[in-house]
Parts: C-alpha cells; sequence; structure tokens
C-alpha cells in the first residue's frame, strides 16, 4: 500500500506534527488509513512513504494551502496562515508566486505581532521581486512595527519611486513624516 498525496500526508512527511495537527480538523478521513488520528497518519507516512509528485499535483496542493491560508487570514487565525504559507513554500512555486506567498506571511505575521519574522519575509520579497512596490510596503510595514522609522521611511519611499501613484505607500509615509512633526 502506498500513500496517496494528500496535504496531511504530505506535512507528515515532512516531518511537520504541527501541520499535521493543523491541518487534521480540516481534513476528511483517508479510506485506506486504518488509524484515523494524528499519530496515525505520521506513522502510515513514515510507513509506506509517498509517491513522487509531479509538477501539477505540486502546483495543486500549493494552490490549496494558499486558499486555506486565506480563508485563515480571513477568520483572523494568523499564524495558521503563515504556516500554511510556510507550507506551500514547500512544494516548488515559481519566483513570482514564491514573492506573493512571501508577502502575503508577511502579512500574516505582522498581523500576529511577529516584526523579526515580517521583516525576514518582507525582504525576501524584495529580494525575489525587487520592482515590487508591495514588497517595499510590507517592509516598511514590518520595520514599523520594530520602530525602525526611518528604515521605514526607506522603504516606503523606495515604493514610492517605483509606483508614484500607490496611495498605500504615500499614506503610510505621510503617516509617518506627520507623526515626525
Amino acid at each position: 500500500m502506498e500513500c496517496g498525496n494528500t496535504l496531511i500526508e504530505v506535512a507528515a512527511s515532512k516531518g511537520s506534527r504541527d501541520m499535521v495537527e493543523m491541518l487534521f480538523p480540516l481534513s476528511s478521513p483517508i479510506s485506506t488509513l486504518p488509524d484515523w488520528s494524528i499519530d496515525g497518519i505520521i506513522s502510515h507516512v513514515k510507513h509506506f512513504g509517498l509517491k513522487s509528485m509531479d509538477k501539477q499535483k505540486c502546483a495543486k496542493i500549493r494552490t490549496e494551502l494558499k486558499q486555506k491560508a486565506s480563508e485563515a487570514f480571513k477568520e483572523g487565525e494568523y499564524y495558521m496562515a503563515s504556516e500554511m504559507y510556510t507550507g506551500a513554500m514547500a512544494f516548488d512555486p515559481s519566483p513570482d508566486d514564491c514573492a506573493i506567498i512571501l508577502a502575503n506571511r508577511s502579512l500574516s505575521t505582522l498581523r500576529g505581532g511577529n516584526g523579526r519574522a515580517a521583516l525576514s519575509d518582507a525582504s525576501m520579497c524584495r529580494m525575489a521581486r525587487p520592482l515590487w512596490p508591495k514588497a517595499c510596503y510590507r517592509e516598511g510595514a514590518a520595520l514599523m512595527l520594530l520602530k525602525k522609522y526611518e528604515r521605514a521611511c526607506e522603504a516606503f519611499a523606495d515604493g514610492l519611486k517605483l509606483e508614484p501613484s500607490n496611495g498605500d505607500l504615500a499614506n503610510a509615509l505621510r503617516a509617518k513624516l506627520y507623526t515626525d512633526s
């Protein structure tokens, strides 16, 4: 018997018990799995392994994880959203998709109050897509949370150079400059 490639099985194969625990209530029982429990899934995957996945299957699972992350974010479950985005990163995203996932994970960790993780993702996002104003905004927002105001202004200004009509960047920069006056 081989394992399939459901999200929960992939999480178990990567040794991510936390992810298996998060996915468990969201997953339908697998008929070929005799012990439908967190430990049962992990044990099953360790014993039987996973079939290798093609790019199409990776893309499908990555998309499912991003959708679940988006739903978690909308419900205010920022930690779960960031974990789902982390899972999506494991499924071979294109450079452009990688930047989007990093931007979304940055916002999730920012809303969860983790400025360092938000800044790390935003910085990687800017490296992946240096000409994307949203990456500059995410970096500036993370820097604001960390009270690194001068660097935040620089990130917002960099974004405005790329897209002068971006209202979010202009408002963020204006708000920071206004509080300094």
